[in-house]
């Protein structure tokens, strides 16, 4: 996560028809004009152009089917790899073992402070654990090979829309370190939904950066292949005075509403800028949507006062709405390592990374961030979807929303609640499934 200015891409531009248009006669349209069609979302009624001149796009502009014509934009949505935390802390390897389905046994579960914090060990001897659920991390790629990620990813769904890494290789590690704390084997480490079903939707280069149309495009994409969650680890704090970022946002919201009238829960990390969203004059993006669970940072200092709000993490409800476990690093205030969060490294990503050595496939790391905090939620949400009874895809979503705000520990620094700090508080994978519970009984 990181706060960044948006950088203009002449070369690509976002069309909007009216309801009801043609698509493809815009697309026809964009070609005798000398563009390049590389998407069309019809459920957004969007075309992803490029190569249209200054004149194209002034006359596009102009004509009265067009909602809107706007440049696309690449943002810096994650730090830089120099900016993380990995190379002043330890790296751990484990051996392969078997797999158990009480992770506890996972050879470096006794770092892991988190799954504890959020009773993810007490949940798995009740729920389901995210059986039968599809859980789409939009990141920078991830490693199949791990040994924690093997066999836990669908490989027939997951993608890239990074036309520079057409792969879904993780040359960065931040979307296998996001992934893993979802959804991992349980042999170097435990993970919050160990039967949840992976899916990578590849929308950010190994520097971290990527454009509006691609994170909309990854949205639509994991709606339209069944997700049940989606995770967004990623985010920036934008002007709302910029109007091609506010109509940028705009388009973002309509494919975040997609995805919600498809069922998909939907969290993403609130931001490492340390703001109080309920005061600043900007956005953070995608986490202050609607239909989005925003996720702040919780992190102990030497093992001791484990809901603290991380040094970096943006705060404030309504921006942010729940907290999680996401680590800190404070030396300076008695800090130490084992404060952070750990999980698996990508072999890929031996160029950002030079001075560690993830190459053997099970390699371990501890990092924190927001981005680390928003997986834990999204993982609540496949256990709380798949120990749901059938009743819609829609219905299930509300509900699931529902149950992580109100199954949270509450953590009031005022007597108003939502608390203006902590927003529906910290979250308890139990205190999640009991609203679950509840609400299926009275209904």
């Amino acid at each position: 996560m990181a706060s960044s200015l948006a950088a203009a891409n002449a070369d690509r531009h976002l069309i909007q028809i009216q309801h009801g248009g043609s698509l493809e006669a815009m697309a026809a349209r964009v070609q005798t004009m000398g563009g390049r069609v590389e998407r069309m979302h019809q459920g957004l009624g969007l075309v992803i152009t490029h190569g249209l001149s200054a004149a194209a796009v002034t006359t596009l502009r102009a004509s009265p089917d067009v909602v809107r014509v706007v440049a696309d934009r690449t943002v810096q949505w994650i730090p830089s790899a120099n900016r993380l935390h990995l190379t002043s802390a330890p790296v751990l390897r484990a051996t392969a073992k078997t797999t158990h389905v009480d992770q506890s046994g996972a050879e470096f579960f006794s770092f892991q402070w988190n799954l504890l914090v959020i009773r993810a060990n007490s949940a798995w001897a009740i729920t389901r654990e995210g059986q039968n659920t599809l859980v789409c991390d939009l990141d920078t790629g991830i490693d199949p090979t791990h040994i924690d990620l093997v066999g836990k990813i669908n490989l027939g769904v997951s993608t890239s829309f990074v036309v520079t890494e057409p792969d879904i290789l993780d040359h960065n590690t931040h979307g296998t370190y996001v992934s893993a704390l979802i959804s991992s084997n349980g042999i170097g480490m435990a993970s919050v939904a160990p039967k949840a079903q992976l899916c990578q939707v590849k929308v950010l280069d190994q520097t971290g950066s990527g454009s509006f149309g691609d994170i909309i495009t990854g949205v639509v994409y994991a709606a339209d292949v069944g997700a049940d969650v989606i995770n967004m680890s990623l985010g920036a704090v934008l002007s709302p005075r910029d109007s091609g970022v506010t109509q940028l946002a705009e388009i973002l919201q309509q494919a975040v509403d997609y995805a919600h009238r498809h069922g998909v829960t939907i969290a993403a990390a609130s931001g490492n800028d340390a703001l109080d969203l309920a005061r600043v004059d900007s956005i953070e993006l995608p986490a202050e949507l609607r239909h989005v669970i925003s996720v702040g940072a919780t992190a102990p200092t030497d093992q001791q006062n484990f809901d603290n709000i991380a040094s970096y993490s943006d705060f404030g409800f309504p921006g942010t709405t729940v907290f999680a476990p996401g680590g800190d690093f404070q030396p300076q205030n008695g800090g130490v390592t084992t404060d952070l969060i750990l999980s698996a490294c990508s072999s890929f990503a031996t160029e950002l990374l030079p001075a560690i050595d993830c190459s053997n496939h099970e390699t371990y790391i501890f990092d924190a961030g927001t981005s680390a905090a928003s997986p834990h939620v999204a993982a609540e949400a496949a256990i709380l979807k798949s120990d749901a009874p059938h009743r819609g895809r829609l219905r299930a979503d509300l509900l699931t929303e529902e149950c992580i705000k109100n199954g949270t520990d509450r953590i009031l620094t005022s007597g108003r609640y939502p608390d203006p700090l902590y927003g529906f508080g910290r979250i308890n994978i139990i205190g999640g499934r009991d609203c679950r519970h509840l609400v299926t009984e009275r209904q």
